[in-house]
């Protein structure tokens, strides 16, 4: 009996683990966001060097979690809301089908950039223990904070970020 719930903890802090719906954690982390050259899901390629000089909310999410997908309208509303400020939102996806991206845009109505990311850049950002993992970088491209899960206050929380990096 012992072993059987061993194996149900396990089991269970494994999945928490690949896909995070309430973790309440935010660390401040320093560091420059990684050069990375994506595909773009509207079409071409969007280099990170492209994306320098406006504050940047970088949302690497997974078409398979769905705590990833109940935060779009969020990323939708803070698109929409900064869309005439130096402020972009930028969706990156990680180990994901291909096949499944640009239809899980189209379903969700994700208006803001999705890039298809790739493991090299996840491990530029410092690699992902919880899904969603969002951040928020300066102008300078310099990681400002780190958002593990999908947290009730995210959205405010980003907001503030915004508010302080548009005045430095």
């Amino acid at each position: 009996m012992r072993m059987i719930r061993w194996i149900a903890i396990v089991t269970t802090m494994a999945s928490l683990a690949a896909c995070t719906s309430q973790v309440n954690i935010n660390i401040q982390s320093k560091g420059q966001a990684p050069n990375f050259e994506l595909e773009n899901i509207a079409g071409g390629t969007t280099a990170a060097a492209e994306l320098k000089g406006k504050v940047s909310v970088v949302d690497i999410w997974a078409t398979w979690c769905e705590p990833c997908l109940k935060e779009i309208p969020r990323f939708n509303r803070l698109h929409h809301d900064y869309r005439n400020q130096d402020v972009q939102v930028i969706g990156i996806t990680a180990v994901s089908p291909r096949e499944d991206i640009a239809p899980t845009v189209k379903e969700f109505g994700m208006k803001y950039m999705v890039l298809v990311g790739d493991d090299a850049v996840v491990e530029g950002f410092g690699g992902v223990i919880g899904w969603p993992t969002t951040f928020v970088l300066t102008k300078n491209w310099q990681i400002y904070k780190k958002y593990i899960g999908a947290r009730v206050d995210k959205e405010e929380r980003i907001r503030e970020d915004i508010e302080t990096l548009l005045m430095k």
